[in-house]
Parts: structure tokens; C-alpha cells; sequence
């Protein structure tokens, strides 16, 4: 089992630096069997990354919401335990991040005591040394 933030979500339906790793670690999970899990917050957030494309590169709604069709069939589990939410706040004040957001990623893996993925370099700056289970997907090895 595997958290990924949306930094490495956002990848397997976007072309950017890293697409072929996020995509590597998408099937090497799932041929193993197991979930790969995110809060529903990914969500919002891909969603975010998807309409930032719109403004700043062009992408038309039609293409977008193809993306995001594509998005929402990958097999990826949501998930939201009890004291997500809290946790993330003390995850966020313990290491000073400057939102919650990333913490969610971080909480969530902490409770299913399993990696997180992500290429947020802030996040892996800020937590990556004290928190081993943050991992950089520039990383994973390819096969």
C-alpha cells in the first residue's frame, strides 16, 4: 500500500518531468496488489492543477474534462480515518508547514504506516529528512 499526493496524481494523466516514474509506480502497485490510497482531498486538488493548465497553457474544457475522466477511472482508493484532520494540523505545526494540505498526504500515510509518494520538493525539503516515509519520486526506479 502506497499514499500518493497529487503532485504524483496529476502525473499519470499529465506529461511533465517525472510522468514515467509516477506511471512505473502506479502499475508496480497495482501488479502487486496493492491499493494505492490518497484523501479525497486529491481531488480538489487535481482538479486545481487541471484548470491551471487551462489559464496558463490554453487547454480547452473539452480536453480537461477528458483528463479528468481519466483521472477519476484510475484505480486509486480515497480514504479519511477518523482524526485525519487533527492529525494533519499537528503534522503541519510540527514541521512548519505553511498549510494543511500536504499534511492530509502525510497524516494519512503516518495512520497506514506506508510511504508517500510525491515530488512536492517543498514537502520533501521541509519533513523529508525526519519523516522517512516521504518519498521523492525522481526516486523510483524505473524497470
Amino acid at each position: 500500500m502506497i499514499v500518493v499526493d497529487a503532485s504524483v496524481a496529476a502525473k499519470w494523466i499529465l506529461a511533465e518531468p517525472h510522468s514515467d516514474r509516477a506511471e512505473a509506480l502506479y502499475n508496480a502497485t497495482l501488479e502487486a496488489g496493492e491499493p494505492i490510497v490518497a484523501p479525497a482531498l486529491v481531488l480538489f486538488e487535481v482538479t486545481n492543477i487541471l484548470r491551471r493548465r487551462m489559464v496558463r497553457f490554453g487547454l480547452s474544457l473539452p480536453t480537461v474534462q477528458h483528463l479528468m475522466t481519466q483521472f477519476l477511472d484510475l484505480s486509486l482508493t480515497l480514504s479519511g480515518p477518523a482524526g485525519l484532520h487533527q492529525r494533519a494540523l499537528a503534522l503541519a505545526e510540527a514541521h512548519r508547514l505553511p498549510a494543511a494540505y500536504d499534511a492530509h498526504y502525510l497524516a494519512l500515510a503516518e495512520s497506514l504506516r506506508c510511504d508517500l509518494w510525491t515530488d512536492d520538493r517543498r514537502l520533501i525539503h521541509s519533513v523529508g529528512a525526519s519523516l522517512p516515509l516521504v518519498r521523492d519520486i525522481s526516486t523510483f526506479h524505473l524497470p
